[in-house]
């Protein structure tokens, strides 16, 4: 008899999108409900940064999307009244096998991701609104209204990812704790003439405000600039390009707009992000201004910490108590983003000696090398980390240089199949659950491994080279995996579904694997059924 829970998620847009695919690949039933009509035409988030791209890459979707958007190399800060460039920050030198910004539209990102779902089984249903909900101990009770008509349904899990006016979060009642009142911003999504190369993301510089252009696919661009209190809902296209014209320098004309808004920044958070059997994630528990292209990152990486977890817990595979990692994990990283959004927003906005001080920093990040990776390191959110999580486990010795329990799994270039081929780790992890690197020669070992973790994810053995009986495996001449793991000679890496290292060890002892699952992760010990 099949037990596992189902659930379901408020939201079709990139997080619930995300946590609906995380969770379908994993084997669990899940209903996606939207109260869109149809999907969203606004360009809304554009930039998807490494941390995503590394990520969408495991889900299987990272080629359909980069063939919707442009992929953008470096950021510029522009002089707005002379056009000159004050300084540049490249992303060649990010670690990452995505050292860049792809630049798509949502309403494309949003496409690829349902295909997606649709692929592994999800069918979202739009016109539909979450009106009630409540929870017992092994369920939620919910009222969903499509039109005039409600209906009444129970899920196991609800996952609440519907934007900054989730109904999830307004039924449970958390407020959102911060600033609800900022600066406002002025944006339009249109075709763009340009002499600039859009190879960048540009801000321009200018006593009457910053500006911002974002070029995508094609002709088409996002302009943002910032304004004083709007008395309308959107302005016109002859108010931006007055506003191009004196920030721009007269260098960007905006034709064919499909989208003009304005829009107010706000700076908040939830005390938590799980209430019992409702999660939320993405905007539902986090808003801040959009610089740094951070928002919708941040909610797709919450989707992903999420996806994995609730899917153990809805399977009957883990206790529930490990659902208190993700707000333990993501908390954190939410409070840093509205944080550094903040400052970014206040800086982008700053005149007189705080102006000085901002041209400064520009120019030590555009013209000191690791200044500016580490600044391009930050904004990919590549430095995330959850070092101090009870689910990143070290044994034995630390090696200088190699990754630590908790942060992202590195990806270094060598690795190759049996067959010569090359492979990357974000490759292995498209295959569902958690992936255990092992360079133990022990062939009765390896098979005790592979008993150990049972059906929630592959062993795959690393070699330097494919010697008889090695069986399936990747090779690695160059000890690759060595250097950016150290796991000596005969240890392990356990690799969760979202990319981050769970478990390191010296040794590739079942024995300290069983420990890690059933205490780390509250799973008891696994079957091969």
């Amino acid at each position: 008899m099949d037990t596992t829970d189902d659930v379901l998620v408020v939201g079709a847009g990139p997080v619930g999108l995300t946590a609906a695919c995380g969770l379908a690949g994993l084997g669990v039933p899940v209903r996606v409900v939207e109260a869109l009509d149809q999907p969203t035409t606004e360009s809304r988030a554009v930039g998807v940064h490494a941390r995503s791209l590394e990520m969408f890459a495991a889900l299987g979707v990272l080629p359909r999307l980069e063939a919707r958007g442009r992929r953008i190399a470096a950021l510029e800060v522009v002089d707005g009244r002379t056009g000159r460039s004050r300084t540049r920050l490249d992303l060649a030198g990010v670690s990452t096998r995505h050292p860049y910004i792809l630049d798509v539209a949502q309403p494309d990102t949003e496409a690829v991701l349902a295909e997606r779902a649709a692929e592994l089984g999800v069918v979202v249903q739009r016109g539909v609104t979450l009106t009630a909900l409540t929870q017992d101990a092994d369920g939620v009770e919910v009222t969903l209204r499509s039109g005039d008509r409600d209906e009444p349904a129970r899920a196991g899990w609800v996952v609440g990812a519907d934007g900054g006016h989730s109904s999830p979060r307004r039924l449970l009642g958390p407020p959102l704790d911060g600033g609800l009142h900022g600066q406002h911003l002025a944006q339009a999504d249109g075709d763009v003439d340009t002499p600039f190369a859009p190879d960048a993301i540009r801000m321009f510089a200018h006593p009457d405000g910053m500006g911002m252009l974002f070029p995508l696919a094609g002709p088409r661009a996002r302009v943002m600039f910032l304004v004083g209190a709007p008395d309308t809902d959107a302005p016109t296209l002859e108010q931006i390009q007055a506003l191009a014209d004196t920030r721009m320098g007269g260098r960007v004309a905006v034709r064919r707009p499909r989208w003009l808004t304005y829009f107010e920044v706000h700076h908040a958070q939830v005390p938590r992000y799980r209430h019992g059997r409702v999660l939320l994630a993405g905007d539902a528990a986090h808003i801040h201004s959009p610089a740094g292209a951070q928002g919708m990152n941040t909610g797709v990486q919450d989707a992903a910490n999420l996806a994995w977890k609730l899917a153990l817990v809805a399977r009957r595979r883990a206790a529930p108590d490990l659902l208190d990692t993700y707000h333990d994990e993501r908390h954190p990283v939410g409070a840093a983003v509205v944080r550094a959004t903040t400052t970014l927003t206040d800086i982008g906005t700053a005149t007189g000696p705080p102006a000085a001080i901002r041209d400064a920093a520009q120019f030590v990040l555009g013209h000191i090398p690791r200044a500016g990776n580490a600044a391009a390191g930050r904004m990919a959110e590549l430095t995330v980390q959850y070092r101090d999580s009870p689910l990143s486990v070290r044994h034995g010795r630390h090696h200088a240089g190699a990754a630590r329990a908790g942060e992202h799994a590195p990806d270094p270039a060598g690795l190759r199949r049996r067959d010569g081929t090359p492979v990357a780790i974000e490759e292995l992890l498209a295959g569902p659950g958690f992936l255990l690197l092992t360079r133990s020669a022990d062939a009765g070992t390896v098979d005790d491994l592979r008993r150990t973790l049972g059906d929630l994810g592959a062993v795959v053995r690393v070699v330097r080279d494919a010697a008889p009986g090695a069986g399936d495996c990747v090779l690695d001449p160059d000890d690759v995996v060595g250097r950016a793991y150290g796991p000596g000679p005969a240890g392990l890496a356990l690799i969760r579904p979202d990319g981050y290292l769970g478990l390191l060890a010296d040794t590739a002892d079942p024995q300290l694997l069983r420990r890690y699952l059933a205490g780390a992760l509250h799973v008891p010990e696994l079957s091969t059924a």
